[in-house]
Formats: structure tokens, C-alpha cells, sequence
């Protein structure tokens, strides 16, 4: 076990995510948390004690609920003007991704790791609602990481949408510079597991990139995703310290 280490779930308060989540518990905690029992914390907005009874009746070891409080940065004027209240999806005409999920992004991009709550943790494991360790888990996720001396870890990449890294490739080379030698800027990480040594990013170049990346709005004007970011700054800055979990029984999406 690795001190003040923990896995952390955003949550709303859909019905379909709830019972996504529920299942992505029931299994986290039967293949990993029974023999690795690490805290684990629920963000959200504010969900109903009838959940909160829910997420409690299925994880045995400890649970927190941290309420995360969602606002757009305070932007000059010119980038907030820029900001639509609805970025749409080209794949269907009624999808959009709206600024809570925006919000999401953010956080996840670098924001999370701001937060005070997490100050003193080691490793943070984020998964997604959807996300399911399928079969027992034979090791200690968090020890492989340490003993390894990994700063992120992840299932591996894909390929994002062309339309929601308008601009983001140019960011990119604008910031590394020279530096600038990685795949399209459509390449992410599959953030939906998202393993990251807190401390190590807190005092990294990462959090440089974040911070400029963050700064130009395209989080909320272009809908620049976590995924594409994480790729992009831990590419850069972390380099062969990345850890490839491809031995993992795990898998994302729909339910189980």
C-alpha cells in the first residue's frame, strides 16, 4: 500500500451514471479494493443522500464526498465573449458538449490538482462512472507506480476529433517550441484512467503548460479535452516515466 494514495470518481446526479457507477464499485471493489483497500472519493455538485447511501452500501473501506465547485475562470472579457453556451457535437443535432462538461475538462486538464483537498496526496487514480476492473487484479496498482518510478499512468491512447483541438496542435508547438516532436494533436491518453503522482505534477513543467493552456479559454471556446492535454503536457514533461497498465482486466463504456 502506498501512503495517501486514492482512486476518484466525478459524479452527477443522472440516473444512468449513478447505476454506471454503482457497477464500476461493485467491481472495483471485488477485484481490487478487497485486497488493496485504498479511500476512495466522489466529487460532485451535490448528489442526494438516497446516493450517497447508495455509493456507501458498496465500497466497505473508506469513502469521501468532496463537493467541487464549478464556475468559468475569471477570463478578460474578450476571451468570455467567445464562450458558447452550448459547443456542438457534429455527430448528432441535438449533442452538445455543455459547460459543465467543459467544466469536467478543466478540472482534469491540471485544476484538480490545485485543489486543497488533495494537498498531501501521493497517487490519485481517476476512473469515469463507466470504467470497470473486470477480473481480480493480481497487484497493487499504486506499489507498480512507486516501484517503477512512474509520475502517470495509463491504458493507453487514442484519437480525439478533429473539431474540438481546432487550434490546439499551434498552442502546442507555440509553447514547446522546438520541443514540439509528438504525433497529431488528436492523440490523448484514455483519461477515463488517469493515474498521477500529485506530487510530482504540483512541481512539474506540467502544471506551466496547464496554466498556459488554461489561459487561453479554448477549455470552454474550443472544447480542448482533458485527454488531448494530458497527452500533449505529460508527453513533454514526463517523458519515459509513463506507465503503461496494458496488463489490466479493464474496460470502458456502457454498462456491464
Amino acid at each position: 500500500m502506498v501512503k495517501n494514495s486514492c482512486i476518484f470518481y466525478l459524479v452527477n446526479d443522472n440516473p444512468i451514471h449513478i447505476n454506471r457507477l454503482y457497477n464500476s464499485l461493485e467491481y472495483l471493489q471485488r477485484n481490487f479494493l478487497d485486497e488493496y483497500p485504498y479511500p476512495v472519493i466522489i466529487g460532485h455538485e451535490g448528489i442526494s443522500q438516497i446516493v450517497i447511501d447508495g455509493i456507501k452500501q458498496r465500497l466497505k473501506g473508506s469513502v469521501y464526498f468532496y463537493k467541487v465547485n464549478f464556475s468559468i475562470p475569471d477570463y478578460p472579457q474578450e476571451i468570455l465573449s467567445q464562450i458558447p453556451e452550448r459547443f456542438k457535437g457534429h455527430w448528432d443535432e441535438s449533442a452538445f458538449f455543455s459547460i459543465g462538461y467543459r467544466h469536467m475538462c478543466r478540472l482534469f486538464s491540471g485544476q484538480l490538482y490545485k485543489e486543497t483537498f488533495f494537498e498531501n496526496v501521493k497517487y490519485l487514480l481517476r476512473l469515469d462512472c463507466d470504467s470497470y476492473l473486470t477480473d481480480k487484479v493480481t497487484y497493487d496498482i499504486f506499489q507498480r507506480m512507486e516501484e517503477t518510478g512512474s509520475v502517470y499512468g495509463t491504458v493507453g491512447t487514442d484519437t480525439d476529433m478533429d473539431y474540438v483541438v481546432e487550434g490546439f496542435g499551434d498552442a502546442c508547438a507555440s509553447y514547446f517550441k522546438d520541443k514540439y516532436n509528438f504525433s497529431k494533436p488528436t492523440t490523448m491518453f484514455q483519461t477515463h484512467f488517469d493515474l498521477t503522482d500529485v506530487q510530482w505534477i504540483k512541481s512539474s513543467d506540467y502544471m506551466d503548460f496547464y496554466d498556459y493552456i488554461d489561459s487561453t479559454g479554448n477549455i470552454y471556446i474550443k472544447r480542448w479535452g482533458d485527454a488531448v492535454v494530458k497527452y500533449q503536457g505529460m508527453s513533454h514533461t514526463a517523458g519515459s516515466r509513463i506507465y503503461l497498465f496494458g496488463d489490466l482486466p479493464y474496460k470502458h463504456g456502457g454498462d456491464l
